[in-house]
């Protein structure tokens, strides 16, 4: 290998290191962090050691650094133990922003990286046992190697793409698809980089798209935390103001007919006066599963959001009054449902109120006030049923 490309190899990655560092420093320095932005550092920290890795291996083909037996298996299984790491942590990374419930609970978490586990174990103990099967004579790594270096991270990658373009799918989630696409597809183009940089080796794209991607996805990780609301990852106000604001700008001359529901749970404040907040925050959640699980069981296509306290709304494009009654009905039925499965010791029941409107930011002011006094003549119909 030429001292000049080694040299601009080393020159990217050193760059890369540096943009990858500041990202670490950032989010170190935050206070109150969650799981989320912890395999989040730990993503950030298992990339900045693999480039270090890829320098001394890329140093070594120069021969700048001993090209030994012991220096090329060290490397080798440095790389493949992050790597592993690398992938196994987005997987948890996109499971936890996509608001899955089962990756929250800290055992579940470790389980998931258990892949990752195996194949440090498995590399350890075949360089240890049987060099001979991962390094020929030659110094150059045998295609066992890369089977067992890539099987593990293609198999993350797969998992994790595939259910983020589902969730990407999902008519809830459809106003808001972009976070989910990113995290489809991040893996996707890291791994075309390093594919090209394996076949075009004059320029170290690995570490290049790996900087551009992470940059993304923490410029999308800033925007969820300002659009997304933490207690009930639904989206928040400001969020709802984007949505009305860039919807109406779509419009073209043919008004295309909305609906504006607004929810308010029933009782909300007995809930939080008799058993206290932290379960007030378990039955906001709870509604919110229930609207996202109502919005998907259903054929419109929904906007679903926190308007504040235990007021929800949800926007949906249609002309079938009928249908937006037949979602009304699917929300208090879930929620009735999802709160009997919790074992709760309250009731926890909704009451809905709809307006149209055509799709302008101007009317849905208008059309939020009509939904809002429909909202409390269904509140006041059942109390006094």
């Amino acid at each position: 290998m030429e001292n000049g490309y080694t040299f601009f190899y080393v020159e990217a990655n050193v760059v890369c290191i540096i943009i990858f560092a500041m990202l670490l420093i950032k989010d170190l320095g935050g206070v109150g962090r969650q799981a989320k932005q912890m395999i989040f550092v730990n993503i950030i920290a298992a990339h900045i050691m693999y480039f270090v890795s890829d320098i001394c291996w890329v140093l070594m083909l120069g021969n700048m650094i001993p090209h030994t037996r012991l220096s090329v298996s060290v490397v080798n299984i440095i790389n493949a133990i992050l790597l592993s790491a690398i992938t196994g942590f987005w997987f948890v990374y996109v499971e936890l922003s996509q608001g899955e419930k089962y990756i929250m609970v800290f055992k579940n978490r470790i389980i998931a990286l258990i892949p990752a586990m195996c194949e440090t174990l498995i590399m350890l103990i075949v360089f240890t046992l049987l060099p001979g099967v991962v390094i020929n004579e030659e110094l150059e790594m045998t295609t066992a190697y890369y089977n067992l270096f890539l099987f593990v991270p293609i198999g993350y990658i797969i998992v994790s793409t595939v259910r983020s373009l589902i969730r990407a799918l999902r008519k809830e989630n459809y106003a808001v698809r972009t976070p989910y696409l990113v995290c489809a597809f991040y893996p996707v183009i890291i791994s075309i980089a390093g594919i090209f940089q394996v076949v075009w080796i004059t320029a170290p794209m690995f570490c290049f798209g790996c900087t551009i991607m992470m940059l993304y996805v923490y410029i999308i990780s800033l925007n969820d935390q300002v659009s997304i609301d933490e207690l009930t990852r639904l989206n928040n106000r400001t969020q709802l103001k984007k949505y009305v604001v860039g919807e109406s700008s779509k419009q073209g001359s043919e008004k295309v007919k909305r609906y504006v529901l607004m929810i308010d749970l029933n009782k909300f404040k007995y809930i939080n006066d008799q058993y206290g907040h932290v379960e007030g925050d378990h039955a906001l959640k709870r509604a919110a599963d229930a609207l996202k699980s109502a919005c998907a069981d259903n054929t419109l296509k929904t906007f679903i959001a926190r308007y504040g306290g235990d007021e929800f709304i949800i926007i949906t494009k249609t002309d079938n009054e009928e249908l937006v009654k037949e979602l009304c009905s699917d929300i208090k039925a879930t929620l009735i449902r999802l709160n009997d499965e919790a074992g709760a010791d309250y009731e926890l029941t909704a009451s809905i109120g709809y307006a149209s409107y055509c799709g302008d930011v101007t009317e849905f002011q208008t059309a939020l006030a009509k939904a809002d006094e429909a909202l409390y003549r269904d509140k006041r119909a059942r109390a006094s049923a």
